[in-house]
């Protein structure tokens, strides 16, 4: 049957409405593979654990750290650990039930006939259940699923069903894992939540955002010269105005122009010692002696700043996080509110080693997402401005 045009400018409107975290991908096959779900309460209440433990303690010793379930939480686990019952094409393959949030690690099956959303729904629901026994509603009783007055007591986004209210918002998150590699770095993600939570709280400061911060050094005349000056834009006046304007969107703003946000140790950027890292291609040959240059300026006390976008760039930020020595990442994305750094970044910024910085509003990105020349170009110019510097310092380098 088709949709009449008022049903289809009804669901438009409620796309338009829904965060684009919980929007579903037309590209993605959603009845097999892995898949890494968030499930956020409604309201974002804490009603499902509390997180406690010694941060200094290693995973399995008594002490560590651990969420300790309410009867909501114990209820949601009892779920969790049922799904496959429910769906015997889908294998749980990790979770973690947080104070107010839930990360579920699901791999569906070959087999499967499924849909994702069918299968969290039907999740959600359970939940719900758990939910309305610990506040007394007797859901189970003259259940009128399929009746009229059923129907015209439920709303369309779920608040409430015709007996209470529910336990999650309505709509999930889901990320998709491709590789062996990222679906352990998925696992990490959930074994290390409450360890990341405990330390956030006793370091609250260190993850505190600093939003619209000014400089009067960074311009969009700055930006648009980085791009100009480019060998790909210079000859190319129509690509140039593409460039400029897509990244004229991006760039974050207020009514005093363009600005920046930042998160971790300020005191980094107020440095005086400090070098921007770029690596071009066409330093390609000599790699290794930048590499040297720069690893001997961070042990001599210098703040290396970098977007650490190419690989060569990533396998010096990876030396850095190994010896523990600070420095500035300029970010390819802005902050969300709940940005608080990822894997080996988050303790970085709890140890006061790092400062992240971003000249980007936010965008809720899935995996994969490509960055543009002209915003690598923005933000190698970034490097520069904030070092005060030109990035060949290391061609005439001395080592000690």
């Amino acid at each position: 049957m088709k949709l009449t045009p008022e049903q289809i400018a009804k669901i438009r409107q409620k796309e338009a409405k829904m965060p684009d975290a919980l929007k579903r991908s037309s590209e993605v096959d959603y009845y097999h593979g892995w898949f890494f779900v968030t499930l956020n309460t409604r309201n974002v209440v804490p009603v499902l654990s509390v997180c406690e433990g010694d941060v200094r303690k290693a995973n399995g010793e008594i002490g560590a750290p651990r969420c300790v379930y309410t009867k909501v939480g114990r209820g949601v686990m009892e779920a969790v650990a049922s799904i496959p019952n429910y769906h015997k094409g889908v294998v749980v393959d990790a979770f973690e039930i947080m104070p107010e949030h839930l990360h579920i690690l699901l791999y569906l099956l070959p087999e499967n006939r499924e849909h994702l959303g069918r299968i969290i729904g039907g999740f959600m629901m359970g939940c719900s259940h758990a939910y309305w026994d610990t506040l007394g509603i007797d859901w189970r009783k003259d259940h009128p699923t399929h009746s009229a007055t059923a129907r015209q007591m439920q709303d369309r986004d779920h608040t409430r069903s015709y007996r209470g209210p529910a336990l999650f918002v309505h709509g999930y998150n889901d990320m998709e894992p491709v590789t062996e590699e990222e679906v352990e770095v998925k696992r990490a993600y959930i074994r290390d939540q409450v360890r990341k939570r405990l330390i956030q709280g006793d370091n609250h400061e260190c993850f505190r955002k600093y939003r619209h911060q000014h400089s009067r050094n960074w311009t969009v005349e700055r930006c648009q010269k980085a791009i100009g000056a480019d060998r790909c834009f210079k000859y190319d006046a129509a690509n140039r105005e593409r460039a400029m304007a897509n990244v004229q969107t991006k760039l974050n703003k207020d009514a005093a122009g363009i600005c920046l946000d930042y998160i971790g140790n300020k005191s980094l950027l107020y440095s005086e010692k400090k070098l921007p890292l770029v690596c071009h291609r066409a330093d390609a040959a000599r790699f290794e002696e930048q590499k040297a240059a720069v690893l001997s300026a961070a042990r001599d006390n210098w703040v290396i700043v970098s977007a650490f976008i190419s690989q060569k760039e990533r396998d010096i930020k990876q030396q850095l996080m190994v010896e523990q020595l600070p420095f500035i990442e300029i970010m390819d994305n802005g902050f969300s509110d709940k940005y608080k750094g990822t894997g080996k970044a988050f303790y970085a910024l709890a140890e006061n080693r790092l400062c992240q910085i971003s000249p980007w509003v936010y965008e809720y990105q899935k995996d994969g997402t490509m960055v543009s020349r002209e915003m690598c170009l923005v933000m190698n110019e970034l490097a520069r401005m904030i070092s005060g510097r030109e990035d060949d310092w290391w061609k005439t380098w001395k080592l000690g």
